[in-house]
């Protein structure tokens, strides 16, 4: 019978099957499923509302600011659509049990919840390789915890056996792959594409950034009483019911020496992109990250944006949000935003009426702007540091065939916007050395700790070397 996930090339999961119910795992995936209900149920629960995007979504230059950091966690938690959060939580449902049973409830969430954070942290440090823009481009799901419980399985069941499946000339073809090879294969995927950036929208170094933090972790989170109790279970299994053994530490047969090849080679490659990152010259720089709270016809709105000072015009018409970006696009054009002769001033206005010339591709177009009360306080750059107003404005209206025109209305705002300057060089470089120190750990365990921590080994276990009975 065909068997749709088989035939998309899903893992369907092999010799780990666990003994207690996963109550972490499952809680997971209720918590997830419960934030995209609340986040996507405007779209009908097919995608992720900008609002959510633009509020939770993690922005790696607004990680300098404390009072923004719980995007790091509110991240791990949206997802932007239904096959997004489809597969997610497969994926953590999948690996997730067995990781949990290995490890216990708590040891488990513990290393999620880390996996998710250095999952962002690499992104930031891998961020000069998209130029600036990437460092303001928010990015949401929970793929960077799951990612690290990927690693930790790859530790824990490198031997156990995942049944593959693809569609050759619309034929199911199925086959047996160790979970080792599948997993690493995965990893190549996320490291390969994010130096080629190949990964369009997705961040994939977030991805290879969880995964070796579950590798990094697992020792950490481990206990190693728990681990040998599983390796006497699997081991008295198969012997007779009267030989009991000592409850000593026993060791599992680790990875396979290719395995640790490919996985030193994928390490050592993101060694040398994190110790660039931390060198203080793969970017230089600022951007003005800003907090913006506004109401647009009386719906209030929040929004974070990142701009560097050298074509802002370009970077705000690549802004997310519709509203959001027609407010700054007038606050720029009548250079309320952005202007030099304003550096270290402050401005005051009151029922100040402005025609503005806007551009859609190559052509102007006027609008009609009225400020009913505008108060602002620039930085030594000219930026708007801290502003406040009311205001109304015409709209661009785009039709079928991409002609503008103006509308013949009005839309309001009130609007407060507060900025921060951010350095890009020194975030990159704290987070490519967290980067750093994380990936050498992750290579030191996969090489040297691999055989502590395994249970179900890639490499054959010897019949002859039990541990020793007694009677």
């Amino acid at each position: 019978m065909l068997n749709l996930k088989r035939s998309l090339g899903i893992p369907m999961g092999g010799y780990t099957r666990t003994k207690t119910r996963p109550i972490t795992t499952l809680a997971l995936i209720i918590a997830n499923i419960a934030v995209y209900a609340v986040s996507s149920y405007q779209r009908f629960f097919m995608e992720i509302d900008d609002y959510w995007v633009s509020a939770g979504g993690f922005v790696p230059s607004l990680i300098a600011m404390p009072n923004q950091l719980y995007r790091i966690f509110s991240s791990m938690f949206l997802h932007a659509d239904f096959f997004h959060i489809l597969f997610n939580m497969y994926f953590l449902y999948l690996f997730g049990r067995a990781v949990e049973e290995a490890l216990g409830k708590l040891r488990f969430l513990i290393l999620y919840i880390f996996s998710g954070v250095a999952a962002s942290i690499f992104h930031t440090a891998f961020s000069f390789l998209g130029g600036a823009t990437a460092y303001v481009i928010p990015a949401i799901g929970a793929s960077g915890a799951i990612s690290g419980v990927l690693g930790a399985y790859l530790i824990l069941y490198p031997g156990t056996s995942l049944t593959m499946g693809w569609f050759f000339f619309y034929m199911p073809v199925l086959f047996r792959m160790k979970a080792a090879y599948y997993l690493i294969f995965w990893f190549a995927t996320q490291v390969i594409y994010g130096y080629a950036r190949l990964g369009g929208s997705t961040a994939v170094f977030a991805h290879a950034g969880g995964f070796i933090a579950g590798i990094a972790l697992l020792p950490l989170v481990a206990s190693e009483k728990r681990l040998s109790q599983f390796r006497l279970t699997r081991q008295q299994a198969l012997f007779p019911a009267y030989v009991i053994f000592t409850p000593e530490s026993v060791k599992s047969a680790g990875l396979g020496t290719a395995t640790k090849v490919v996985i030193t080679v994928l390490l050592v490659s993101l060694l040398f992109g994190a110790a660039y990152a931390s060198s203080g010259l793969s970017i230089r720089g600022d951007v003005k990250a800003a907090t913006l709270r506004y109401s647009f016809e009386g719906t209030p709105y929040m929004d974070y944006v990142g701009l560097q000072l050298q074509n802002v015009e370009y970077q705000l018409s690549q802004v997310s949000m519709d509203e959001t970006r027609i407010l700054l696009n007038r606050l720029y054009a009548a250079e309320l935003l952005y202007d030099d002769d304003k550096a270290g001033g402050t401005l005051s206005l009151t029922d100040w009426n402005v025609k503005l010339v806007m551009r859609v591709g190559n052509r102007p177009v006027s609008v009609n702007l009225t400020v009913a009360y505008f108060n602002g306080t620039y930085d030594e750059d000219g930026f708007l540091n801290h502003g406040q107003g009311e205001l109304e404005t015409q709209v661009v209206l785009i039709d079928y065939y991409g002609r503008p025109s103006v509308s013949d209305y009005l839309v309001h705002y009130s609007f407060e916007l507060v900025s921060l300057t951010v350095n890009l060089t020194s975030i990159t470089q704290y987070t490519g050395m967290m980067s750093l120190v994380a990936t050498a750990f992750a290579l030191m365990v996969a090489l040297t700790k691999d055989r502590d921590l395994t249970l179900i080994g890639e490499e054959p276990e010897r019949p002859w070397q039990p541990l020793s009975p007694y009677v």
